[in-house]
């Protein structure tokens, strides 16, 4: 039976941008394997082998322009379109390699409120790193609207 994979990206000294890896270090659930990438989630696609993984779930903090603490699901036409947390690959370029190896990749943004140099996340991202977590615990992440 093959598993889910959740990859967590960001950066716990520039506020809000720790939400990927705040959730990545919190989730925990069976049949799911969890990365905290960090800013660099493309040091680990390499190690994902071929269809071992039904699903991957990225999960990040993205500038959407939205209220902070908003949550979207982003297809993958809106990447260009706005801004990721800093990373040294896009983060459309980890989904097309990943798209090579498993079920199905799917991107979970988050707007952040101030990811300016401290530790700590706003209270709006707090929240949202709660609402995550439970939407992915019971499964409704596909339910999530999409960023249009």
């Amino acid at each position: 039976m093959k598993k889910n994979l959740l990859l967590g990206v960001g950066n716990d000294i520039r506020g809000d941008d720790a939400i990927g890896e705040e959730i990545a270090r919190e989730f925990q659930r069976e049949g799911w394997d969890v990365e905290d990438c960090g800013t660099v989630p493309e040091n680990f696609i390499p190690h994902i082998e071929e269809d071992v993984y039904q699903d991957v779930v990225i999960v990040d903090a993205a500038n959407m322009g939205l209220e902070p603490g908003e949550i979207r699901r982003v297809p993958r036409e809106k990447l260009g379109v706005f801004t990721m947390s800093t990373h040294a690959l896009p983060i459309s370029l980890v989904m097309d390699y990943l798209d090579e190896k498993v079920g199905k990749v799917t991107l979970i943004g988050i707007q952040p409120k101030d990811m300016s140099l401290k530790e700590g996340m706003t209270d709006e991202l707090i929240e949202a790193k709660d609402e995550v977590l439970s939407i992915l615990k019971n499964d409704r992440w596909t339910e999530l609207p999409y960023l249009e």
